[in-house]
């Protein structure tokens, strides 16, 4: 039995290297294909967060995060948003998680506008030596107008992450590598891949005191009529007890 379960995590692990290297080529060629095809804006933004973590037991953690977006070259402060999250843990590899989003998002005449965000996705971790190998699966909606579908921007993700985090041995700083897929679905016969997320950063945990994490990042619009390229440079700061 120890051994057809063992057979059984070297498959699921393999298959899981397979599947990151397969998505990786895949999110490279739809990015350059993207590329040739439509014009292109350029943004660099600053993102910071900062956020509480608490375990409630071995399967329940909560979770409050607060976030501030300057846009335009760093130059405007666009963006702030509250996120509360509930996360329940079905065992080392599998968990499942909700969260609720309070957006506020400058428009075009300089008024902040509110919107709405609900989240639920489910996630699959995998340790090989000092690699740490995850993919979140996350279904998510936005809107205007509270709980209505009333609202011209009322719209639905899927979105597909896949993350690579490397324990250095004898250093503070684990890096990580993350990218992620949106896809926006208007209907139940309608979907369009929508943007790319590239990101390179590095962690660092402290017992006790909770998660710093340094970041760049690129988003990539896909499939509009002009797409946006963003650079983002982050910092963000969890306190976990």
């Amino acid at each position: 039995m120890d051994d057809q379960i063992k057979i059984v995590n070297r498959i699921l692990k393999i298959t899981l290297v397979l599947v990151i290297i397969i998505f990786i080529i895949l999110a490279f060629t739809l990015k350059k294909l993207a590329a040739q095809e439509t014009k292109v804006i350029k943004d660099l933004e600053q993102w910071t967060s900062i956020g509480l973590s608490k375990k409630i037991n071995k399967h329940w953690k909560l979770s409050l995060d607060q976030e501030f977006r300057f846009t335009k070259d760093m130059s405007n402060f666009d963006v702030y948003f509250s996120d509360l999250g509930v996360d329940y843990n079905i065992n080392k590899q599998f968990s499942l998680g909700a969260n609720y989003r309070f957006y506020q998002n400058k428009n075009n005449d300089g008024i902040f506008k509110t919107q709405h965000r609900w989240s639920s996705d489910i996630t699959y971790k995998e340790k090989i030596d000092r690699f740490t190998f995850a993919y979140r699966l996350r279904f998510q909606n936005k809107d205007e107008v509270f709980y209505t579908d009333n609202s011209d921007n009322n719209f639905y993700n899927l979105r597909n992450r896949l993350s690579i985090n490397y324990n250095i041995k004898d250093f503070k700083f684990d890096p990580v590598f993350e990218l992620e897929t949106f896809r926006q679905i208007d209907d139940l016969n309608n979907s369009t891949l929508n943007k790319l997320r590239w990101t390179l950063g590095l962690e660092y945990s402290v017992k006790g005191i909770g998660d710093i994490k340094f970041f760049g990042r690129f988003d990539n619009e896909l499939n509009q009529t002009y797409n946006k390229d963003t650079y983002i440079l982050g910092v963000g700061y969890k306190f976990k007890f």
